[in-house]
């Protein structure tokens, strides 16, 4: 008893994307390299940081919204995968294109969570002088820098 593959023999092709998918990595986040202020931004308010000056101290507490949003929507995300992943095999979708795919919705997700992330709310003075109490939104600049890079390995 043998097997017969009648029509075209995807099997190679399967192979191929597969083997693909392992050599990108899709990167998140506001890079130096485009915009070196943005990012410093970012790092400040992902992690926190403490000002010293001659008469006291300014506190900018972590209000996490990329390491956040990846552990919110990590399991979101392999769904997501999963999903594109058959496009892949019935070779409707090539590699880069799925990794397109998901950095284009982890950018939006991460500017999701970035607008709406209120907590630790800002300081009456900061408030005051923007005139807004949302903490990571003044003028949209941070927001909009939000970017993704699919890099080949």
């Amino acid at each position: 008893m043998g097997v017969r593959i009648r029509g075209s023999n995807n099997i190679p092709i399967i192979i191929q994307s597969l083997s693909e998918l392992g050599k990108y990595d899709v990167e998140v986040g506001i890079f130096g390299s485009d915009d070196s202020f943005y990012a410093m931004i970012a790092g400040v308010h992902e992690f926190g940081i403490t000002i010293r000056k001659e008469k006291g101290s300014i506190v900018i507490p972590e209000r996490s919204f990329l390491r956040s949003t990846f552990d919110d929507k990590n399991k979101e995300w392999f769904k997501f995968m999963k999903k594109q992943l058959e496009h892949v095999l019935q070779g409707r979708l090539d590699a880069r294109t799925l990794c397109e795919r998901l950095g284009a919705k982890m950018v939006g997700d991460v500017q999701v969570k970035l607008t709406e992330l209120n907590d630790p709310s800002n300081a009456p003075s900061t408030i005051a002088q923007k005139g807004s109490s949302n903490p990571l939104i003044d003028s949209g600049g941070l927001r909009q820098r939000i970017t993704y890079k699919v890099v080949r390995r």
